[in-house]
This record gives structure tokens, C-alpha cells and sequence, in this order.
């Protein structure tokens, strides 16, 4: 496995921070690098077995234990984010990540 998630965007990219940030804009920065990596499921697998608390994996952010599709910043939702989901069921991810 280690061999895999070593072929992934993130690594070498030396943006090894925004995957685990605290900022929303930071963090949807490493899920748009995750869109594009060819070991995304994989590197989600993992961290979904691992039972890892924090970061970025497979285009997914884990946050204290919880995963989200996305972390909303402090305040009022924009209008056109207010329909998206922020919460992301465990079950349903490896699917999503897959048709992303």
C-alpha cells in the first residue's frame, strides 16, 4: 500500500501544510489537488482503516474524527453553498471519491 500512495500528487508537491490546515480555502486547495491523483480511493482506503482523525485523504477532510465534503469557514453560508452538503456518511464516501 505504501507503495502506491507513494505515487500520489501530494507528495514532493511541498504543499504537505494545506492538507492540514485549519482554513477552509487551504483545505479545499488540497481536495482540488486530490481530484487530480491517480491513488485518491487508495489513499482514502487507508486513512478510512487507519482510523485517521486529521487532514486531507483521498479528496475527503477528516476533522477531530468526522468527515466532511468540505469545512465551512465562521459565519453565514454564501448563498450558493448553503445546499451543499458539509457531512459525508463513511459509508457513501469511497463511492463518492470514486465518481469525483
Amino acid at each position: 500500500m505504501e507503495q502506491v500512495l507513494s505515487r500520489g500528487k501530494c507528495v514532493g508537491s511541498g504543499q504537505h501544510e494545506l492538507f492540514f490546515s485549519e482554513r477552509p480555502e487551504e483545505l479545499a486547495a488540497a481536495q482540488a489537488l486530490c481530484g487530480e491523483c491517480p491513488v485518491r480511493v487508495a489513499c482514502l482506503e487507508q486513512a478510512l482503516s487507519h482510523g485517521y482523525d486529521w487532514g486531507v485523504w483521498g479528496g475527503v477532510i477528516f476533522w477531530d474524527g468526522q468527515v466532511f465534503h468540505r469545512k465551512r469557514g465562521r459565519g453565514r453560508p454564501r448563498r450558493g453553498d448553503a445546499l451543499i452538503p458539509v457531512e459525508a456518511r463513511r459509508e457513501d464516501l469511497i463511492d463518492l471519491v470514486r465518481s469525483a
